[in-house]
């Protein structure tokens, strides 16, 4: 009876201790991610526009170029408070396998890049409804005619995820 207990103690706990690595041991293996749903630029092209507002402890603002050749082209800038520059973005949202891909590079104020020259970062669309669109933990809302909110979920170094809401309003530039 000990054993049979034991036995299945082990078969339930394996799959706990699997999501571990060992020391020493690779990464482990990517999780299936659902297939991501299908849209174009279209359904994101209300982005469009400059966009003023505040978050991560700042002012923060976005530039998206109306769309071209299946491509929303943009750019972001955090000024800390006391003016001071925080870091700096460039991003795009493609047409890809029709879906859509968030493309983004970030910078120090010295343009020092974060990702490798020859990398970026890049997440297929997760979710798409009107008006809110998400790629993984970056979450794009409409807020009415002329407002925008934008949810992150970032991985701190520890591995916990730290949330921050981005909160804009459309301006005239």
């Amino acid at each position: 009876m000990r054993r049979l207990l034991a036995a299945a103690l082990l078969c339930l706990a394996l799959p706990a201790f699997a999501q571990y690595p060992s020391p020493g041991a690779g990464a482990p293996e990517a999780a299936a991610k659902p297939p991501s749903p299908p849209a174009r630029i279209a359904d994101v092209a209300w982005l469009q526009g400059y966009w003023v507002g505040e978050g991560l402890g700042g002012t923060v603002e976005d530039v998206w170029l109306p769309p071209k050749a299946g491509v929303l082209l943009g750019a972001f800038r955090l000024v800390k408070e006391g003016g001071k520059p925080g870091f700096y973005e460039l991003f795009a949202i493609e047409e890809v396998d029709d879906t859509l891909q968030f493309v983004v590079k970030h910078f120090n104020p010295d343009w020092v890049g974060w990702e490798e020259k020859d990398k970026a970062l890049r997440i297929r669309l997760s979710r798409i409804a009107p008006g809110e669109f998400a790629f993984g933990r970056i979450v794009f809302q409409r807020a009415g005619p002329d407002g925008l909110v934008v949810k992150l979920g970032i991985r701190e170094k520890s591995g916990e995820i730290r949330h921050e809401t981005l909160t804009y309003r459309r301006k005239p530039l």
